[in-house]
């Protein structure tokens, strides 16, 4: 689920002639191609987003769990140099077809990978957390509402996405963390009104390649529904055999716009993994998006969260705890491709000690990225 590099939130991509819509919705224009453009039906472009990121910590070699792909603390990244080309769709008139590859390379490379040495995995992988990931390469069948995907493609599940333009905050929640990256399988959407938008497929797992050597098979499916003109509600589900567990994640997004500056996004993610020999990993949460547009140029952003994570698997710590944080930012667009985003960031956990080398309960952590399309 995108949103385009944003001014201020899910209704406004930044720069691109006011085309200002909601990213979900079947007609939204590339948020890299001028709305309306006529021609070709081949799209070429990218981005490049460097940044550095920091704590209160006074030790340790990263920012704690979760915060970034790399956590590394006090070192100037380059989180993504991303190069996409896409033949788009355009079934109105009847059948058509489409197609869309997508590469990147740097420190958020190997969170986009597959794993375990399907597909991709660890293409490039160095001893500095840099690497290179076909993030997207799929193909499309359409025919009026009806469109089928093919290939490896974008997580689904909940709401931020590991594309950088698609996010308002330089890190990531802990919600985003417990969500599939991407998909690799087969995926049909239909579009059965204006409103209702309605998903069905299959996936080979979660973050898996198309070689799949565990044989994982999950089911993937979900809704959008516009309950208004400036409210919609998304709901996902993907479940199935992932390994050696029987998986489930679910995500439930709500967005408003409840005025020309003002949006929020509700969001409540559910992961189960039971272990078939033994052993159960969960985590629930809720987190908040609160999004607001100053002027053309600059916009404000509150995120509120709380994650429940009952260890066993250790998939952010091995004890249980209840993770927060709250986090502010700015997005500052000088230039119609340039974004700044800077933040600060207070994190704290209940249960658990998982920051400055599990040992302390919170931090203050603040940077910046920097993103620059092409």
């Amino acid at each position: 689920m995108g949103l385009a590099i944003l001014l201020w939130g899910t209704s406004t991509v930044i720069g691109q002639n006011n085309c200002w819509v909601a990213p979900c919705e079947p007609n939204a224009c590339d948020p890299c191609a001028p709305c309306g453009a006529t021609g070709s039906p081949f799209t070429f472009g990218g981005w490049i987003e460097t940044g550095i990121y920091v704590n209160n910590n006074g030790g340790g070699s990263d920012n704690g769990p979760m915060h970034t792909a790399s956590n590394r603390r006090t070192d100037f990244l380059m989180n993504q140099l991303y190069f996409y080309g896409e033949r788009e769709m355009n079934t109105k008139r009847g059948f058509d077809w489409g197609a869309r590859a997508d590469f990147v390379y740097g420190v958020d490379g190997p969170s986009m990978q597959c794993y375990d040495g399907t597909f991709d995995a660890d293409w490039g992988l160095n001893r500095h957390g840099y690497a290179m990931s076909a993030y997207q390469v799929y193909g499309t069948l359409g025919y009026k509402n009806l469109s089928v995907m093919v290939g490896k493609f974008i997580g689904k599940v909940g709401w931020e996405a590991s594309a950088s333009k698609d996010n308002f905050f330089y890190t990531h929640s802990y919600c985003y963390w417990i969500e599939p990256a991407t998909h690799t399988g087969v995926l049909a959407t239909y579009s059965v009104t204006d409103r209702l938008t309605l998903n069905a497929g299959w996936t080979a797992g979660a973050d898996s390649g198309f070689n799949n050597p565990d044989n994982n098979s999950t089911v993937l499916t979900g809704f959008a529904y516009g309950l208004t003109d400036k409210a919609t509600v998304h709901y996902w589900i993907n479940a199935g055999q992932q390994d050696t567990a029987d998986y489930f994640v679910q995500s439930l997004c709500f967005e408003w716009a409840l005025t020309k500056r003002f949006t929020h996004v509700f969001q409540y993610n559910l992961r189960n993994d039971n272990a078939r020999e033994g052993g159960r990993y969960s985590s629930y949460g809720i987190n908040n998006h609160f999004l607001y547009k100053l002027n053309e140029q600059w916009g404000a952003g509150m995120r509120i969260e709380w994650l429940r994570d009952n260890g066993t698997f250790g998939y952010i710590t091995d004890d249980p705890g209840d993770y927060y944080q709250v986090t502010l930012g700015l997005n500052w667009n000088p230039w119609e491709n340039v974004s700044i985003r800077p933040e600060v960031r207070y994190d704290w956990c209940k249960g658990a000690t998982p920051f400055a080398n599990e040992t302390r309960k919170d931090q203050v952590t603040g940077g910046c990225g920097v993103f620059v399309s092409f």
